[in-house]
């Protein structure tokens, strides 16, 4: 009788243990919510993490966005509202403007320049909250003769996000680049200028941006919106301004001859990199109430101060150190497993993964800071 009741708390406290295993297992595996329950986190390819959404209850204010199911497959974009007041465009939501220049010549020599604006809503390609930063798809300048009789040219591109919006072009990430054999000097509304040239063929070298065919300039910092115009030789084939994401181009001396960056990338359009920021609140001191519409409510989440112009305030959030995720929702921050990422968290011992953080101990016998370098023996043989 004994035997039986042994053998059967043994298997029950196997089976426990299997069912432990098992859900541990399944919550390791869970993926992290990325947005509020019920809401979509995706728009076609491209992911919408809160607080950015797509419908009414799934957003912070001035977080919208529209998923436009017109193309296949659908397309992010910010909503978009301007109007005519008099002569002048009015614009209260994020837009692109942008400027055609068209020259006709004729037998009569009627080779008049003839101008065209057009509008378009910022299209989003990706967001990422951990730094607060998402990329927008946008036009370039460019004129590039067609023909001997015809060319065209977009003079001028305005990127525009209202003041006191959420959004600033990235002074870390985006800068205003331009391409040209012979002289071009790309400009922008609020910020320095840069010119490129080629002095000699042998004097550029490609994946660099130092002025020889290929030059570059910062932003300013906190800028909503900023405008991109050029003015480039008439020798060359085809020259191009704009402002983008420095990480995504790279300079080939094949973009100095005829119109492969135009037939490459006019279609598409350039990535431009934007920073985000929770806008007209600050973090809460230590000890103080958490205010209406705090927007750091997860667990092990923190806090990040930022410093705006014209007496705004704002701030992001960020998961505590050991977690990563959406910082922005409940349960949005997960713990790290830094043991099975070596390449970021190194051990050369034995690592054991805890909640927020991870130990790595040197093997019995040895001695030394596991996480930083080779254990050695306790006491090495002579």
């Amino acid at each position: 009788m004994t035997i039986q009741y042994s053998s059967y708390v043994v298997t029950v406290t196997l089976l426990l243990l299997v069912v432990a295993a098992a859900s541990s297992r399944q919550k390791l595996s869970m993926a992290a919510p990325t947005t509020l329950p019920g809401c979509p986190d995706k728009c076609g390819n491209v992911s919408i993490p809160y607080p950015f959404g797509t419908q009414d209850g799934c957003f912070l204010p001035g977080f919208q966005i529209i998923c436009n199911h017109t193309f296949h497959p659908p397309r992010a974009f910010f909503p978009a509202e301007y109007f005519r007041s008099g002569p002048d465009m009015v614009y209260s939501k994020p837009l692109i403007r942008t400027e055609h220049v068209y020259y006709n010549n004729t037998q009569n020599g009627d080779d008049m320049p003839r101008g065209i604006s057009s509008f378009s809503p910022v299209e989003l390609m990706g967001v990422s909250v951990a730094e607060g930063k998402l990329q927008v798809r946008a036009p370039f300048c460019y004129k590039c003769k067609l023909n001997e009789t015809h060319h065209s040219y977009r003079n001028t591109v305005l990127i525009y996000f209202p003041d006191r919006s959420p959004f600033f072009l990235s002074e870390q990430s985006t800068v205003l680049m331009g391409i040209g054999k012979y002289p071009i000097t790309a400009e922008q509304r609020s910020g320095p200028s840069c010119q490129a040239y080629v002095q000699s063929l042998d004097q550029f070298v490609n994946g660099t941006c130092s002025g020889q065919g290929c030059c570059q300039a910062t932003m300013l910092p906190q800028t909503h919106y900023d405008t991109v115009t050029m003015e480039s030789h008439d020798h060359n084939d085809c020259t191009y301004a704009m402002l983008v994401d420095k990480s995504w181009y790279s300079f080939t001396s094949l973009d100095l001859d005829g119109d492969v960056f135009l037939r490459r990338n006019n279609a598409s359009g350039v990535p431009v990199a934007v920073d985000f920021v929770i806008t007209n609140h600050s973090c809460p001191r230590h000890g103080q109430q958490v205010p209406e519409g705090y927007a750091c409510t997860g667990d092990n989440t923190i806090c990040v101060q930022l410093p705006l112009d014209d007496d705004n305030e704002g701030y992001l959030c960020r998961c505590s150190q050991g977690y990563q995720g959406n910082p922005y929702i409940q349960n949005g921050c997960q713990d790290i497993n830094e043991c099975e990422k070596p390449d970021l968290y190194p051990c050369h011992g034995t690592c054991n993964n805890r909640e927020g953080e991870y130990e790595c101990a040197c093997p019995a016998g040895t001695k030394g800071n596991a996480k930083e370098e080779q254990c050695t023996e306790m006491f090495p043989l002579p």
